[in-house]
Parts: C-alpha cells; structure tokens; sequence
C-alpha cells in the first residue's frame, strides 16, 4: 500500500502536476490523522471495556468481602450473647455455695474468652494502593464505602479496646493459686493431679465476705456490659455497612 502511495506521488512529480501534488498530500495526511483517529478510538473503547470489567469484578469482590464480614459478625454476636449468659449463670450459682470451684473456673474462662472481629479488606486495600478506586464510577457509592471504612476502623479500635479491658481486669487477681486457675480443666491436665494435690486451695467460693469473691463477682458484672457493648459496636457496623451492602448488590451482577 506504501508502494502504491509512493508511485503515485513520483508520477505527479515527474508529470510537474504540482499543485495535484499538494492536494494529494494534503488528502494522505488526512487520511493518516483519520487513521490515527480510528486507532486510538478503538483503543480507548476497549480500554473503557477491560475498565468497566475490572469495575464489575471489584463490586463483585467488595460484596464478597461483605458477605464474610456479615457472617462473622453474626458468629460473633452469638458468641458475646453466650458470654453473657455464662457470666449470668454464674451469678446465680455463686451464692448457693453448691458448686465446687472447677465449676465456677471452667465457666469463668468461657465467659472472658473473647475473639476479635477482623475484617476482610482485601479488596478494598488493593483498590486503594493500586489506584483502581478511580475505576469505580458511581460517587456515590465511592463517597458511602470510603466513609463506612473510616467508621468501621474506628469500631474496630473500640472493640479492641474493649477485648484489652476484659484481659486485663480476667488476670489480675493478685495470686492466681489463691483464686484455683489451677483447677480449670486445661490447667489439671497440664499441670497433674500429683502436683495439684501440694497446692493449697482457697476456699473463696464459699465466703461471701471473701475480697476474691468480690472481686470474681466484680468481674463477671463486667464482663456482662462489656460483652453487650461489643454487641452493640457489632450492631452499629451492621447498620453502617447496610446502605453500601444494599448498593453492592444492585452493581453486582
């Protein structure tokens, strides 16, 4: 095609037709830059398609991401109402001195143990660090999922919180042979019954007046509010997630 182009333009140089010369290079390069035109046309179509791809497939990935974290919210939340109700049924057990202090120990651990809720944020990290947030289009939802990350990081900061709080008042009785962790189930197995039978026992469990049955008490009480409060920052992600959650579905698809 360049060959052809090429005789055409020496035959009206040798014929001295200069001024159909002209117009014809004027016509090739008008041809050329229609060229250029088409090509970069058709490379920003399919740039705007792998785009709108790769949007599609992080609104897919965002919602999977919801999808876990609404399931281990909600695992969790189980979790938080059993604690509370462990520590209430210690509670009304303590003060019928019936129950030997393996009882009250084994349900003591199960009412302070406490996982921590870790969000999959995977996509969102990537979007972020890699500059794909600009591939999301529809500000709205760009404004409600930047907003609700920054909330959610500020509830994570709470629970965290809360879980070193509960920690920290669950050990601190000032001698732990005196208040029989020893006699939690694990701890028997660990330690053996022929080393446990050398270790004094407090009786604590059975003195009302006792300070580490205060204390236990003490506990337990707070344990309860602090296990409903995690329920209620579990609630208030739920909440905050919802109006992107409902947005998500509507894109993915």
């Amino acid at each position: 095609m360049i060959k052809f182009f090429r005789k055409i333009r020496y035959n009206l140089m040798e014929k001295n037709k200069t001024g159909k010369y002209f117009k014809y290079a004027i016509g090739e390069i008008v041809l050329v830059v229609i060229g250029i035109l088409i090509a970069l046309s058709i490379n920003t179509w399919n740039e705007n398609r792998k785009n709108k791809i790769t949007e599609q497939d992080i609104y897919c990935k965002l919602l999977e991401d919801f999808n876990i974290d609404r399931q281990n919210i909600a695992k969790l939340s189980a979790e938080a109402d059993y604690k509370i109700n462990v520590a209430k049924k210690i509670l009304l057990e303590l003060p019928k001195k019936n129950k030997d202090k393996s009882y009250f120990i084994d349900n003591y651990i199960q009412a302070l143990r406490t996982n921590a809720f870790i969000p999959s944020k995977v996509t969102i990290s990537d979007i972020t660090s890699s500059g794909k947030l600009n591939l999301i289009k529809n500000n709205e939802l760009k404004t409600n999922l930047l907003r609700y990350y920054a909330e959610l990081d500020n509830l994570l900061f709470q629970l965290s919180l809360g879980r070193s709080k509960i920690l920290d008042r669950a050990f601190a009785y000032e001698n732990d042979i005196d208040f029989g962790f020893q006699f939690a189930d694990y701890a028997i197995k660990a330690i053996g019954q022929e080393v446990l039978d050398t270790l004094p026992e407090d009786k604590w469990e059975l003195d009302s007046d006792s300070k580490i049955y205060r204390q236990f008490q003490d506990d337990l009480v707070f344990f309860i509010v602090m296990s409903d409060r995690e329920k209620q920052h579990f609630s208030k992600i739920m909440n905050e997630m919802q109006l992107t959650y409902r947005h998500l579905i509507s894109l993915c698809k």
